[in-house]
């Protein structure tokens, strides 16, 4: 959260009674209206007096004002207007829009001036319009932000993505720099990480069931079945040691007792290659493991993408509603968001629904932070959209049942190869985020250079 310096917010009080006197961001001191300040009831006996009219504290406030270059005096009102904004996180939405309506207003005029903003208002300017949650807001925002120019990166990369070909036999020339179909590009992509976090958690849950109720029947020493449930809880943990750590086994084995003992290669059911309780294992690493530098990883490939592509959703944590709610409202008219419903469009938001996926898979086995789920059923919902014409969806033509499938692997290439390429500024973005007081504007700097 911003705040604003006391010597500013006497500032902007200036500018306020410049204004009623018809001088507003005037160039020289102007003559002021009498204005009494009266304490609160609180500091009534501290502050009696303290400030009267006309005295000399407004003189040199107002002759200090004055002498700020003009765009000084346009990112003080500014960073002012945003700060009350900021100010009250309680905010909706909605509320938000409308005192948005000043800001934005300024930043209109300081294009017709010519005066660029700097990049501490700039800043405010975007984490106020990210409170409003609205695409089409955010878009505004960013667009007199580059009219202005104060924003240079946004959407910049746009043209770093391979966009997918209409026809199977057309021809692309891949980031490789060689020349191949698109099947055959296709044909030597990765394969999209699958994700199967369901099964996995509930394969948890039932085994650490099946050991609680055994821990409990051994504590309360219940006769009848205590026998019993010792048994499955050390054959439990027998077979998930064996499974998963029967290779350190062999290698001790073979390294202390190598003429003693003899292990077999291979034990019968899988054991010993992890496959029997990897679901089990798998849910429980997602259960128990807490990774803030790899959340703060997905949530800024996320923004790093969407930003770089001209996507007005700075979402740390990309998601299918979303995604669909913003290609609805990129067909509406009077918004300043290119329309998403087509060939190039798609591909932009199936790259950043990806780009999560992307991040965690090139260091990690196993997706906890990011779901691949999340781009398949973005489509999904735009199939199923009454706002949406699914003559439009060209990929449920007939004929082109592949073709859905083909995209999504296609956007998780270019996701991976897109933020292999920006690799520094993304490690920035994770940096700034880790901290733990990174806000939207941050972000934005960070890609910017500020």
């Amino acid at each position: 959260m911003m705040r604003v310096s006391i010597m500013f917010v006497q500032s902007v009080i200036l500018m306020l009674a410049l204004m009623e006197a018809g001088a507003f961001l005037a160039p020289t001191p102007q003559t002021i209206r009498s204005v009494k300040l009266h304490a609160t009831e609180e500091n009534e006996g501290m502050m009696e007096g303290l400030v009267a009219a006309g005295s000399s504290l407004q003189s040199q406030l107002a002759s200090a004002f004055s002498n700020l270059e003009e765009s000084d005096q346009y990112d003080a009102v500014l960073t002012g207007l945003c700060a009350k904004i900021l100010d009250e996180p309680s905010l909706s939405g909605d509320d938000v829009i409308v005192m948005l309506d000043d800001p934005i207003s300024l930043l209109e005029e300081m294009n017709a001036r010519r005066v660029k903003a700097g990049s501490r208002s700039l800043m405010a300017l975007v984490d106020a319009a990210a409170a409003s949650k609205d695409s089409k807001t955010m878009a505004k925002v960013i667009s007199l932000s580059a009219k202005n120019g104060s924003v240079s990166q946004y959407g910049l990369l746009q043209r770093d993505v391979t966009q997918l070909p209409t026809m199977t036999n057309s021809k692309v020339q891949c980031p490789d720099g060689v020349t191949r179909t698109r099947g055959e590009r296709l044909a030597n992509l990765p394969d999209i990480p699958t994700d199967e976090r369901g099964s996995e958690i509930s394969s948890a849950l039932a085994v650490s069931g099946v050991l609680g109720f055994c821990w409990v029947a051994g504590i309360l020493d219940l006769e009848p079945i205590s026998t019993a449930t010792n048994f499955i809880w050390v054959l439990i943990v027998a077979i998930g040691a064996l499974d998963n750590f029967y290779d350190l086994l062999k290698f001790g084995t073979n390294t202390f007792a190598k003429d003693k003992v003899e292990l077999p290669q291979e034990l019968p059911l899988g054991l010993g290659s992890g496959a029997l309780t990897g679901t089990v294992v798998q849910g429980f690493n997602r259960l128990i493991n807490v990774d803030t530098e790899r959340e703060c990883e997905c949530e800024a490939a996320a923004f790093f993408v969407a930003y770089t592509l001209g996507l007005p959703c700075f979402s740390f944590k990309p998601n299918a509603l979303e995604a669909a709610v913003m290609v609805a409202e990129s067909s509406q008219p009077d918004n300043d968001i290119d329309p998403l419903l087509t060939n190039n469009g798609m591909m932009k938001m199936l790259v950043w629904l990806m780009a999560p996926v992307a991040m965690e898979s090139e260091k990690h086995p196993q997706l906890i932070q990011s779901d691949p789920r999340e781009a398949g059923g973005f489509m999904e919902r735009l199939e199923k959209s009454s706002l949406v014409n699914n003559e439009d969806l060209w990929w449920l033509d007939v004929g082109a049942e592949q073709e859905k499938e083909d995209m999504l692997k296609w956007a998780y290439a270019e996701a991976d190869l897109l933020l292999r390429r920006q690799r520094t500024v993304v490690t920035e973005i994770t940096e700034r985020l880790a901290s733990g007081a990174a806000t939207v504007g941050d972000c934005v700097a960070a890609i910017e250079n500020y």
